[in-house]
């Protein structure tokens, strides 16, 4: 059941943080949660595998994100392990009225031939709502990284659109100890309506994906090279580019609606489902 706003409304005083860890490591061929634990908010899922590879989602306590929540999670991919990281649903964030924001933090370290896979629903920030996140990545020379983040307008079928009062979040990756990417995104109204034609305009959801290591170095640079021959179409319902860095690439996406967006991210991960044994959607629906 979804809690409604006016359970989203916490004591100024109060405030919930949910510190958790999760480590995966190789075992006899199959990589397997050797440690696992979570605190309110925060909830870890780790159904029983059924491939080498493990499978591990996040949620929240009543699905959604209180004034005040905040989550700090730590994962750790061990050599030789692939762990892939989800959530059940969406990430929605609840109206806020006392000035307390929601935050979620997640550091993860991945060792020389390992691999981490995120592929999160999008964050949903509802009417009055404020939200910051950071996520910061150490993946070792031999190790692979591959993470998604996305964003929504909001509750459009609601009449919610870029409605939320502040969005702040910051991806950072270290590659074999250098700083290969560092991405920060602030969106606040008082710097102008989100939905103006020069800041979102006509669209409702924006992706990013960094890929990053050995195993994605070919396909992060035939990635590159088949994005930057697309002609530019302005008026698309989906625009992307591509950017090399020195040891992967970095996918850009807006799309006018989030299913466009999620479309377009799948049919360019399809490589995903050999490098895992399926694709990270096959599970949901």
């Amino acid at each position: 059941m979804h809690r409604t706003h006016v359970r989203s409304q916490r004591p100024e005083t109060e405030s919930r943080s949910g510190r958790g860890l999760l480590e995966v490591a190789l075992v006899a061929g199959r990589t397997v949660v050797t440690r696992a634990r979570a605190g309110n908010p925060l909830k870890l899922l780790a159904p029983r595998p059924r491939s080498p590879v493990a499978w591990v989602y996040t949620t929240t306590f009543g699905g959604g994100m209180l004034a005040g929540d905040i989550t700090d999670l730590e994962v750790h991919v061990g050599a030789g392990a692939t762990c892939v990281m989800s959530t059940q649903s969406a990430t929605k964030v609840y109206k806020s009225l006392d000035g307390h924001h929601s935050k979620q933090i997640l550091r993860g370290t991945v060792a020389d031939g390992g691999t981490l896979v995120l592929t999160p629903d999008p964050v949903t920030c509802f009417d009055g709502a404020l939200y910051e996140q950071e996520q910061r990545f150490e993946v070792e020379p031999g190790g692979t990284l591959l993470a998604i983040d996305q964003l929504t307008s909001g509750r459009r079928e609601r009449g919610e659109r870029w409605a939320f009062t502040s969005y702040r979040s910051r991806l950072d990756v270290f590659h074999a100890r250098e700083h290969v990417l560092a991405d920060a995104l602030h969106l606040d109204p008082m710097d102008g309506a989100l939905d103006a034609p020069h800041r979102m305009g006509r669209f409702n959801c924006l992706a990013i994906v960094a890929m990053i290591g050995k195993r994605l170095s070919k396909i992060s640079r035939a990635l590159v090279e088949e994005i930057g021959k697309l002609p530019l179409e302005p008026q698309a319902p989906v625009l992307e580019v591509a950017s090399p860095i020195s040891c992967g690439a970095v996918l850009r996406v807006l799309g006018t609606t989030p299913e466009r967006v999620e479309r377009r991210l799948r049919e360019r991960l399809l490589f995903l489902g050999d490098l895992l044994g399926e694709t990270p959607w096959a599970r949901k629906w």
